[in-house]
C-alpha cells in the first residue's frame, strides 16, 4: 500500500511540475480567455456602438456556427497533422485577426459586416484549437492522469469565460477598442508560440502523418465513434444531456429569476455567478477525487442528480435557494463532463482521439441552439419556465434509466 501511494504522489508531481502540460495549460486558458473577450467586445459594440441589438444575432450565429464545423474538420487534422501546429496555426491566425480588427477600430467606425465576416473566420480558427488540445493531452500526461488534467484545465476555462467579459469590461472603460484588441492579439500570439514547445510522451508521435484521403479519414471518425459500443454510449450521453439542460436551465436561468422569482439583474448575477463558481468548485474537487473507476457508472449517477437538482431548483421560492441549489447543479456539470472527456481520451486509438471528441463536441455543442429553439417555443405558447424544468427533468431521469441497462458497458467501464 505504500508503494502505492508513493507511485500517486509521483503521479500528481508529475502532472503540474510537467513543463509541456503546464504550456498546454497556459494555451487553453488564453484561448478561451480571448474568446469571451472577442465576444463581449463585439456584441457590446454592436449594442452600444452601433445601436444595432436586433443584428446581434447575426454576429454571434456567424461565429459559432463556423466554429462548429471547424471543430468536425480539426478533428481529422488533429489526427492526421501536427496537434502543436494546429494550435499554434488556431492562436496565431486569430491574433491576426484580432490585430486587423484593432487597426480598423483606429481608423473607422466598424460596419456590421465587417464584424460579422471577421467573427465567422474567428470561430473558423478558434474550432481548430480544441480537437486539437483534446488529440495532444493524452500524449502529453499518463493515462492515471487524465481525469486530473483534464479537470485542471476544465476549470481554468471556467475561470476564463467568466472572468473574461468582467476584464473587457473594465478595459474597455478606461480604454479604446483598438488597444483590448491588440491586446488579445499579444496575448495569442505570446500563446501560440508556447505551445510550439509542448513535447510528447510519444518521440515520434507528432511527426505522424496520414496518406488518405481527407473525406475517408473523416467517414472513418463517424463509423469509428459509432461502432464501438461505450464511444457510442458516451456520444448519445453527452447529446441527451445537453438538450435537457442546455435551454431549459442555462438559458431559462434569467427568465426564471425575472419571472418566476420577480428578480432584479442584480439577483441574477448572483444566480448565474453561482452557477459559475458550482462548476468551478466541481472541476477542482473532480480533480482532487481523480476518478479511475467505474468512471461510467458514476457519471450516469451524477446526470441522474442533475435531473433531481433542476427538479428542486424549479420549486425555488427565494434568490437565496435558487443560488445554493445552483450552485449545487453547477458542480455536477463539469462531474459529468470531465470523467466522460477522460473515458474517450483513454479508450479511443490515439490515432483517433482528435476526430472522436470533435464529433462528440460538436454533436453537443450543435444541439445547444436546437434545445434554446425548442424551450422558446414551448415557452411562446405559454408555459412558464419552472414547469418547462420539470418536464425536461423527467425525461433526463428517464433516459440515465435507459442508457444504464442498454450499455452495460457503460456502466462496467473505468
Amino acid at each position: 500500500m505504500e508503494q502505492s501511494y508513493q507511485e500517486e504522489a509521483v503521479v500528481e508531481e508529475s502532472l503540474f511540475k510537467s513543463k509541456s502540460f503546464l504550456l498546454l495549460w497556459v494555451a487553453t486558458v488564453v484561448s478561451s480567455l480571448s474568446m469571451s473577450m472577442f465576444m463581449f467586445i463585439q456584441s457590446w459594440y454592436v449594442v452600444e456602438g452601433l445601436g444595432l441589438e436586433a443584428a446581434l444575432g447575426i454576429v454571434l450565429i456567424c461565429l459559432t456556427t463556423s466554429r462548429m464545423v471547424s471543430m468536425i474538420l480539426g478533428g481529422v487534422f488533429a489526427d492526421r497533422k501536427n496537434p502543436t501546429k494546429m494550435m499554434f496555426l488556431s492562436d496565431v491566425s486569430r491574433g491576426v485577426l484580432a490585430i486587423g480588427l484593432a487597426f480598423l477600430f483606429f481608423m473607422m467606425d466598424v460596419p456590421i459586416w465587417v464584424l460579422a465576416v471577421n467573427a465567422a473566420l474567428y470561430g473558423m480558427f478558434g474550432g481548430l484549437f480544441e480537437p486539437a488540445r483534446d488529440s495532444l493531452l493524452p500524449k502529453v500526461v499518463q493515462t492515471e492522469q487524465l481525469t486530473r488534467a483534464n479537470s485542471t484545465i476544465q476549470g481554468a476555462i471556467q475561470v476564463a469565460v467568466f472572468s473574461g467579459p468582467l476584464l473587457a469590461g473594465v478595459l474597455i472603460s478606461v480604454t479604446s477598442y483598438s488597444t483590448l484588441f491588440i491586446i488579445i492579439s499579444l496575448c495569442l500570439c505570446i500563446a501560440g508560440i508556447g505551445v510550439l514547445f509542448v513535447k510528447t510522451r510519444e518521440q515520434h508521435d507528432a511527426q505522424r502523418e496520414s496518406s488518405a484521403a481527407f473525406k475517408e479519414q473523416l467517414k472513418e471518425g463517424f463509423q469509428y465513434t459509432w461502432k464501438a459500443p461505450l464511444l457510442r454510449a458516451l456520444f448519445i450521453v453527452t447529446i441527451i444531456v445537453n438538450f435537457f439542460i442546455s435551454g431549459p436551465l442555462m438559458m431559462g436561468l434569467p427568465i426564471f429569476v425575472e419571472g418566476i422569482l420577480n428578480g432584479t439583474s442584480i439577483e441574477f448575477s448572483f444566480v448565474q455567478g453561482g452557477l459559475t463558481f458550482g462548476m468551478i468548485a466541481g472541476s477542482i474537487i473532480i480533480g482532487i477525487i481523480n476518478l479511475k473507476k467505474k468512471r461510467g457508472s458514476y457519471a450516469l449517477y451524477l446526470i441522474g442528480l442533475q435531473a433531481i437538482g433542476m427538479l428542486v431548483f424549479s420549486q425555488s421560492q427565494t434568490i437565496w435557494m435558487a443560488v445554493a441549489i445552483i450552485v449545487f447543479v453547477g458542480m455536477l456539470i463539469p462531474a459529468v463532463n470531465i470523467p466522460l472527456i477522460s473515458m474517450i481520451q483513454a479508450y479511443a486509438d490515439s490515432d483517433k482521439v482528435g476526430r472522436v471528441m470533435s464529433l462528440i463536441r460538436t454533436g453537443s455543442l450543435g444541439l445547444i441552439p436546437l434545445s434554446y429553439a425548442v424551450t422558446s417555443f414551448i415557452l411562446g405558447l405559454g408555459v412558464s419556465i419552472d414547469v418547462i424544468m420539470v418536464v425536461s427533468a423527467i425525461p433526463l431521469m428517464a433516459s440515465v434509466i435507459i442508457l444504464y441497462f442498454s450499455f452495460p458497458i457503460l456502466r462496467r467501464a473505468d
